[in-house]
């Protein structure tokens, strides 16, 4: 039979131990990965921007767009978006290269965007979120898009330090395709503020402007409204009201297709706006 002095002895090296090992501590780390508390598959959302062009070396754009979109998954949604720019001018360096020595950019350079509308897809392959202000969750999402579409342009005619102003051509539709990048800042399950990067791209091949060519043109330049021999759906009087106006577009207007061009327009915008989910 084991003494009591032969158990205190055999358990003496094991109360040693316990004497070493740390005090647990009162903190404890958890880590857990949360759902999101809300979701945006089979809701529709309804945005609105205001786009303004970042590479205005020949052209300035700015305008407004409205988008709406139903999201198919969390991450994937169809949309259509119409855009119109309000303001499609030329830059101050191509009107400055206009009245001083008479030179203008190539139609391919000049195109103006009126307009546009595109049908495409949207991904949103990162979400997040962020610990600000003590405690607030601010929860992000970047997204891609891309679209197709087509696209009104127009031509313009005369500078802004022209006799009457500025004046324009019409130079028809096209086909146009989008290509977006961007970040949701979502408020609330609601209400989404979206910050993106966006390229429209569309064909600068211009040919006839008011339905004249090249050729219309030098000839409107040459005899105004007396004009002869022009092709059918142009005419003279859609370069102005009286002769002085009408022979001056026509100038800037066959300068400009004179060497028509098949490359295409990158139109880069940035644009801010604030979205609705319902």
């Amino acid at each position: 039979m084991t003494s009591p002095r032969t158990l205190l002895l055999a358990l003496l090296p094991a109360a040693a131990l316990a004497q070493v090992e740390p005090p647990p501590s009162p903190v404890e780390r958890v880590h857990v990965v949360e759902k999101r508390p809300f979701s945006e598959s089979g809701r529709t959302e309804i945005a609105l921007f205001g786009p303004v062009q970042v590479n205005s070396r020949f052209t300035r754009h700015a305008g407004v767009s409205a988008e709406l979109a139903f999201h198919l998954r969390e991450n994937l949604a169809v949309q259509v978006e119409g855009t119109w720019f309000a303001l499609a001018v030329q830059s101050g360096l191509t009107e400055e290269l206009a009245h001083k020595v008479g030179q203008a950019p190539v139609a391919s350079d000049a195109l103006l965007l009126e307009a546009d509308a595109l049908l495409g897809l949207e991904l949103m392959p990162i979400y997040g979120k962020l610990d600000i202000f003590d405690g607030k969750i601010l929860r992000l999402g970047v997204y891609l898009n891309a679209g197709l579409g087509a696209a009104k342009t127009r031509l313009q005619l005369r500078s802004s330090d022209s006799v009457g102003g500025r004046s324009f051509g019409d130079a028809g539709i096209r086909p146009a395709a989008g290509l977006g990048g961007g970040v949701r800042v979502f408020l609330n399950d609601r209400f989404t503020i979206r910050l993106e990067l966006r390229d429209r791209i569309y064909s600068s091949y211009v040919s006839r402007v008011n339905g004249c060519g090249a050729a219309d043109a030098a000839e409107i330049q040459k005899s105004g409204l007396s004009a002869t021999g022009l092709s059918q759906g142009c005419s003279a009087g859609s370069f102005g009201s009286n002769e002085n106006d009408i022979k001056g577009a026509a100038a800037s207007a066959e300068s400009q297709l004179r060497s028509p061009s098949a490359s295409v327009v990158n139109n880069l915008a940035f644009q801010g706006g604030l979205s609705w989910l319902f």
